[in-house]
């Protein structure tokens, strides 16, 4: 991935959006390590020790940057039982649609000359293959494609037994609402930009792709397991830290105490901040290069 894009510059990388999930835990008390200057004598005083709670709550947000620009910010809600009621329907109206669009598409498929001139090509390396066979060959399977289903459908699961957020659930609340309105917007001004998605299950699944495609979206090729080239890890780490000093003074005890908190540090997130993220990219990039690839350098 690092040797395909290690000629990007600013200016390109400046055509991509960004954008990822983030999860906030342990609230309640501190949050992470919080560090006090005490004196010899003050080291049990309560102003100097965090307060002990078991793992609490924890809360997901969404957000989309790029270059010159700050997106949509979305805080996810726990699904509630009319939610759910309406995600079974939805999704047996949608795996019903789909199954219907492949099954008109493998229509098409055994109607068109590929199908045809494949079929020729498989049984005659079949009728070959058998009479090898009857001179004293090894047998061997020989694959029929022409047999199959070219178009298959991945349908759309749901349970109740599910934890985080599913495909159905990310287009529903975040894609159509949030992150293909602010796509087209930024089609306009960039007509060659590209969409940076991650490898999570929510965008890799078929309807989701299915989805995009009829947005038009573009999507930017994505390395696995690479936080250190999204610019918005950082800015996650920016915002992490900044709860982290207010969870100093503050009481931010509640779920809902920790929407308001992400929302608020959210919006003091500067477009500034945002370009000195994305223009480190062609410096991590070479970094990675420079130590062929491995996790021995730094963002």
């Amino acid at each position: 991935w690092v040797l395909e894009y290690k000629d990007y510059t600013n200016r390109e990388w400046e055509g991509v959006i960004w954008y990822d999930e983030y999860s906030l835990e342990k609230i309640g008390g501190t949050f992470g390590i919080s560090f006090v200057w005490w004196d010899k004598m003050e080291r049990w005083h309560t102003d100097c020790m965090g307060i002990k709670k078991k793992p609490g709550s924890s809360v997901m947000c969404w957000g989309m940057i790029g270059y010159g620009w700050k997106g949509p910010f979305h805080v996810w809600d726990p699904e509630t039982e009319k939610e759910k009621q309406e995600a079974e329907s939805e999704i047996l109206s949608i795996n019903t649609e789909m199954e219907e669009e492949a099954e008109k598409a493998n229509t098409i498929w055994k109607n068109s000359a590929e199908w045809t001139e494949l079929r020729l090509q498989e049984l005659a390396i079949a009728r070959l293959q058998r009479q090898a066979e009857k001179h004293g060959a090894p047998k061997k399977k020989i694959d029929q494609i022409w047999r199959h289903k070219m178009f298959k459908v991945e349908k759309l699961k749901w349970s109740e037994y599910i934890r985080g957020v599913d495909a159905w659930r990310y287009v529903k609340h975040v894609a159509i609402p949030l992150m293909w309105p602010e796509c087209h917007r930024q089609l306009q001004r960039n007509p060659d930009f590209v969409l940076m998605e991650d490898g999570a299950s929510p965008h890799t699944a078929n309807y989701t792709s299915r989805e995009r495609e009829k947005q038009g979206v573009s999507k930017l090729d994505w390395v696995s397991n690479s936080p250190d080239f999204n610019p918005i890890e950082r800015i996650w780490t920016l915002l992490k830290r900044r709860i982290q000093r207010r969870c100093a003074t503050e009481r931010v005890t509640t779920v809902t105490d920790m929407k308001l908190v992400l929302r608020e540090e959210w919006e003091k997130i500067t477009v500034e901040e945002i370009n000195r993220e994305i223009d480190k990219l062609p410096t991590i990039v070479s970094r990675c290069l420079a130590v062929n690839g491995g996790n021995n350098f730094h963002a």
